[in-house]
């Protein structure tokens, strides 16, 4: 392996990539002729040439053609000191074959060849996971996702990256971030998307769930659950119901979640749907005392005509309570929800917006549960939502993910046109009763 850091790492005489097809390596004299006066396609078929020799190699590092530099980068014969020369190329092609080549070659390196080349190819690796264009940090960061044997700062590093397509490879598989790099990075701050591939990492510790349950975020806390390798201990679990309750969107991966405490089954049970109140007496079938308490507590939500209702309660402090006092008030608007989603008080957001939008609680639910962009936002529009607030409703009740999101059109306005606010709501309003579906949407704003 010595031979990677003066070139000639393969003596085959075969192009780097397949299906390269190239002639024989020419003789060393025709080879210095080639460099020295050949054209651009001559220069760079020469410098496919894994055998050819390094000092060649080399000096096409710093050819005028970037073509021919881009062969260079991409060839497993290249020297490490000519690599070090392309890992700052102004040539951002260059720079993203290196990161392949480094980024797959690295990782498979013994220990003690690790030891003999580490200071050259690991100042390669960790320039390349600094460059400014986020594709080539996220090549090095797909290609050391896995990787035990680089440095666990320049892991760290690519997992504090801003760039997504950069951070979730590290965040998701790296086995060299530790439960304390985890939490660090969950309570530093970490996006949605972030947090979702913490959330979705083999055997995450119990420590580690709770700081990404504690963030409240609902697309995260629905990849807890739906992670069967995830370790919930009881108190983030009942933390977990707490939030659940007042987000359809996690009600289904909660109830097929494994495993569940008794007191979780029952505290679910009194605000799942009819439909997944079936699958939680299905999944605890063989535990008799919980099946006995399931089927009473159904009976009795049957007989008050809420089977499908979240629970009535009379504490003054109750959601439901407070937001029909604001509404009564005439300060239940979008300043409140807006105020209440910073705070995490989703419960309130959604009693909120089935008063503000006239709406009953099985339409909400139905339209916040159903995982449409677009009937959630025309929702927040019946509401008389700005659409600043439509977009966080999408993510924080929806459960949506950034890219599924409809975001605001230029003027940070509604981007849905009348007819399809009214195709996207019909059908979850048709069941309320004979009036137009539509029930007072207005023209559509073009203002926030």
């Amino acid at each position: 392996m010595l031979n990677w850091v003066f070139g000639n790492k393969r003596k085959t005489g075969k192009p780097s990539r397949p299906g390269k097809a190239v002639e024989p390596k020419p003789a060393y004299e025709t080879a210095r002729e080639i460099a020295d006066k050949g054209t651009v396609e001559a220069r760079r078929e020469l410098a496919q040439h894994q055998d050819l020799e390094p000092e060649i190699l080399y000096y096409f590092a710093t050819d005028d053609a970037p073509e021919v530099r881009r062969e260079v980068a991409e060839n497993i014969g290249t020297p490490l000191q000519a690599d070090l020369i392309l890992a700052r190329d102004a040539d951002e092609e260059v720079r993203a074959e290196l990161a392949t080549k480094i980024g797959r070659l690295v990782p498979g390196l013994s220990r003690d060849e690790n030891q003999r080349l580490a200071d050259m190819a690991l100042e390669i690796l960790s320039i390349l996971a600094q460059d400014e264009l986020p594709r080539v940090r996220a090549i090095i960061s797909h290609e050391l996702k896995s990787a035990v044997n680089v440095p666990a700062e320049i892991i760290l590093g690519l997992a504090r990256d801003l760039d997504t397509i950069v951070a979730v490879p590290v965040l998701e598989y790296s086995p060299l971030l530790d439960d304390a790099d985890l939490i660090g990075l969950v309570t530093g701050g970490l996006g949605e998307d972030g947090l979702s591939a913490v959330a979705r990492r083999l055997d995450v510790h119990e420590a580690v769930v709770d700081a990404i349950v504690k963030s409240k975020n609902i697309p995260a806390v629905r990849s807890v659950l739906e992670n069967s390798t995830a370790i919930i201990s009881d108190q983030t679990m009942g933390d977990i119901e707490e939030i659940a309750e007042a987000v359809p969107v996690l009600h289904q991966p909660l109830v097929n979640r494994d495993h569940l405490p008794f007191r979780t089954v029952l505290r679910i049970a009194s605000f799942v749907s009819a439909a997944l109140m079936e699958v939680l007496i299905e999944r605890n079938e063989t535990r008799k005392e919980v099946v006995e308490s399931l089927r009473k507590t159904v009976r009795d939500r049957i007989d008050r005509g809420k089977l499908d209702e979240e629970e009535p309660e009379d504490e003054e402090n109750h959601p439901a309570n407070r937001a029909r006092r604001m509404l009564n008030d005439g300060t239940l608007d979008n300043d409140a929800l807006d105020e209440a989603l910073d705070e995490h008080d989703l419960a309130f957001v959604r009693h909120g917006l089935a008063l503000l939008a006239g709406v009953n609680d099985t339409t909400i639910n139905g339209i916040l549960s159903s995982g449409s962009a677009k009937a959630i936002t025309a929702l927040a529009y019946k509401a008389d939502l700005k659409m600043r607030v439509a977009v966080r409703l999408q993510t924080m009740l929806g459960g949506l993910r950034h890219d599924k999101v409809i975001a605001a059109n230029a003027d940070g306005g509604y981007p849905m046109s009348q007819e399809d606010l009214q195709f996207y709501l019909e059908g979850f309003l048709a069941g309320e009763g004979p009036e137009n579906p539509m029930r007072g949407v207005r023209e559509v704003r073009q203002s926030p």
